[in-house]
């Protein structure tokens, strides 16, 4: 199959440029998969005699001969029948029959194995996901979040790593501060006992509308001073409460804990009622909170200051200081160079009087009132990951708009010392439906909730529409073409931008869609239900191929190195485009192939077909998505 053989075509090319007399170091990118209708340039190609050409002074297709030449005499796989040379690039031509022979053989023998991996000595990888804030519903946001970050550590899993996935809820802060004093001063215990999400998110909204409300009047210069004195009273009055309730539940205090409590069990409650409607699941939930409680923010400070890499700034402030040369390649633990010294900081205190005027930026692990922030929080998680797990990796799902504090975090992670253990953020871009933005703050905002019942409504539509499906089972169906519709537009939308989902465009049973993708993967079982028996692989004769049977045989060999990819960028986007182009190029085959009426290649288009079904399961199974055998 394609994986296995780029693997040799690499080591071969590597021995070959090295036979040839170039001193070349060869990586990855020197083999380049090709489209197959581009005969001229085979099944594989490579650009490396551009590279060695510019450094050597000679014309690539000089080069490129010369490599060719020495791979042709040390041997080419058995897979490929002609290597050439065209325009400097070399050209890797498949044996049709062999790469027939071979893919199929591999899928059909590690069926729902086929494309993983096995590592003998896996990275251990600690992920962030979801990470919802408690007393808040989930919201659209969190949607992509869950469902991207369930089918990226699907896929790490999958290519071979030990995967643990943290839901790391954001249930500790100064927010949950403001909202006891919220929730004492204006709360009904009837309602929350109703519906105590909306409740709390009222409340939430209620404190920062007010304090904004505020705020634009301290501002008002129309106001007369006693106005204004009383507006920053009473303003201080909420905030300065807000800070004693989670001072209070910093310290352990009994009635402040009850009611964080409280509020994080019904939290919690909601939370798993959409996670199990999204099939999600998580290996632990080990939110803020428990950094704080269990002694892990204490070992963050006293380490800090112990190995003099943070300061002490106003009030009861620690920071560590981040220089703007510390910043490049610094997830890669074998990459990053930072200065964990404190001298050019405290030349730079000396010199300016505001902290804003030095050259560096504070990375606060205490703030002036002796209360801990995400930071603390963020560099405790990675000691105990460290400690507790002896993890490899420690990733992070979050949104872009956190790109800059990440960096941050991961210079004050190397300069503490964790020097061992790969940091990735994962950002992805916002979503929001046609509607508009959202904001939690403002009141606008767009449940987790609404958006599935909105999916799984329109789901029905089309299937009452369709008219073929009975109505007992009507509704299972359905539900499973709506998680198809949001899980597939999740992931598929380019991971860095932001975007916006469309639900009655995406639910269509047509276009590049997920439901477009389940449903040329039931046309498979509808096809392989109709034959009298499954052909087996002794019975395939790779001879009786036409093109668009090459075609599809062709995307079938390439899923592995689609999961390659993807490992690689920690992104399903590239196993949902290639599941879409799979869809494509199987409903042309349908479509231009007799399967079960062919006169001479029946058996080798139902293993086509077989093996064509078994790989719509792996590759919707990674993303989270149920395939159908009716639709």
């Amino acid at each position: 199959m394609l994986y296995n053989l780029r693997q040799e075509l690499l080591a071969g090319i590597r021995a070959a440029t090295s036979d040839a007399g170039y001193d070349y170091e060869v990586d990855q990118s020197a083999i380049e998969l090709e489209d197959i209708t581009d005969e001229e340039k085979g099944e594989f190609s490579s650009p490396i005699s551009f590279s060695i050409a510019a450094a050597a002074g000679a014309p690539p297709v000089d080069v490129a001969e010369t490599i060719a030449d020495a791979h042709r005499s040390n041997g080419l796989p058995a897979e490929v029948e002609a290597v050439t040379v065209e325009g400097g690039h070399i050209n890797y031509h498949a044996d049709t029959t062999d790469l027939a022979d071979a893919t199929l053989s591999t899928i059909l023998r590690d069926g729902s194995e086929y494309g993983t991996r096995t590592d003998a000595d896996p990275d251990t990888i600690l992920a962030d996901v979801s990470s919802p804030n408690i007393a808040k519903p989930l919201h659209v946001g969190h949607l992509r979040n869950t469902i991207l970050s369930d089918a990226v550590m699907n896929i790490l899993e999958a290519r071979g790593h030990d995967v643990t996935r943290d839901n790391h809820l954001g249930d500790w802060g100064v927010q949950f501060g403001n909202l006891m004093h919220e929730y004492t001063e204006f709360g009904d215990e009837a309602t929350l006992e109703d519906d105590a999400i909306e409740h709390l998110l009222d409340l939430y909204q209620q404190f920062e509308q007010r304090d904004s409300m505020l705020a634009d009047l301290e501002d008002d210069e129309t106001v007369t001073d006693q106005f204004a004195d009383a507006v920053t009273e009473e303003r201080d009055y909420h905030a300065d409460s807000g800070k004693e309730w989670f001072t209070r539940l910093e310290q352990g205090d009994e009635d402040a804990t009850a009611l964080w409590e409280r509020f994080r069990t019904v939290s919690i409650d909601r939370f798993k009622q959409t996670y199990d409607d999204l099939d999600v699941a998580f290996d632990v939930w080990n939110g803020e909170s428990f950094y704080a409680q269990e002694g892990w923010n204490d070992v963050i400070i006293e380490k800090a200051i112990e190995n003099d890499v943070a300061m002490r700034g106003e009030g009861e402030s620690v920071y560590i200081p981040v220089y703007p040369d510390d910043y490049e390649n610094v997830g890669d633990p074998q990459a990053a160079d930072v200065d964990a010294s404190l001298d050019r900081a405290r030349q730079m205190r000396e010199a300016n009087d505001d902290l804003e005027d030095a050259d560096f930026d504070p990375f606060y692990i205490v703030k002036s009132d002796g209360s801990t922030l995400y930071g603390t929080r963020d560099l405790a998680t990675i000691e105990y990951r460290i400690e507790e797990y002896d993890a490899d990796q420690s990733v992070y799902v979050v949104a872009n708009e956190q790109n800059q504090y990440f960096q941050q975090l991961f210079v004050a992670a190397r300069k503490m010392g964790y020097n061992d253990i790969k940091l990735k953020h994962i950002d992805y871009g916002l979503i929001s439906l046609p509607e508009g933005s959202m904001s939690t703050r403002k009141g606008q905002i767009i449940t987790a909730r609404e958006v599935l019942d909105r999916a799984q409504d329109r789901a029905e539509e089309i299937i009452a529409e369709k008219g073929r499906i009975d109505d007992a089972e009507a509704q299972s169906v359905a539900t499973k073409i709506a998680l198809a519709t949001i899980k597939y537009e999740m992931v598929a939308a380019k991971r860095e931008r932001d975007t916006t989902f469309d639900i009655d465009e995406s639910v269509a049973l047509e276009g590049d869609t997920g439901p477009y993708v389940q449903y040329a993967a039931t046309r498979g079982y509808s096809i392989l239900d109709g034959a009298d028996a499954a052909p087996e692989i002794d019975d395939l004769d790779p001879s009786v191929f036409n093109d668009t049977d090459v075609e599809l045989l062709f995307e079938l060999a390439r899923y592995p190195l689609v999961l390659e990819r993807c490992e690689e960028r920690y992104d399903a986007a590239p196993l949902a485009h290639y599941l879409l182009q799979l869809a494509h190029v199987f409903n042309s085959f349908y479509h231009k192939n007799a399967v079960l009426d062919a006169e001479n290649a029946r058996t080798e288009r139902l293993l086509l077909t077989k093996a064509t079904t078994q790989i719509f399961d792996n590759g919707l199974g990674l993303l989270g998505i149920d395939v159908l055998e009716e639709m």
